[in-house]
């Protein structure tokens, strides 16, 4: 998964984006180029097929254990998301 796109390429992608994709991609650049600068958060990017077995992880301004930490968030913030409207443990079976 390491192709990289030129700028005619990008161009074409961005221009056949939805005005509501184009909103997301413009806040997700944001968010990105904010990690570039001193003293700036840390981000982790997955990217890949839900189907794939295998995913790429890119770092920004995050080591490995840092990276580790954010991942272990997200695994956090999904559990809750999933279990959020699941009725008491006593309640099962």
């Amino acid at each position: 998964m390491d192709e990289q796109i030129d700028q005619e390429e990008l161009e074409r992608i961005v221009a056949g984006m939805t005005d509501n994709q184009q909103a997301h991609f413009k806040m997700l650049i944001s968010t990105l180029v904010q990690c570039y600068a001193d003293g700036g958060p840390s981000a982790v990017v997955v990217r890949g097929y839900a189907e794939d077995p295998i995913a790429e992880v890119l770092t920004v301004n995050a080591g490995a254990m840092d990276a580790m930490k954010l991942m272990l968030s997200a695994n956090d913030f999904f559990n809750y998301l999933s279990l959020r409207d699941a009725p008491p443990r006593e309640e099962f079976n």
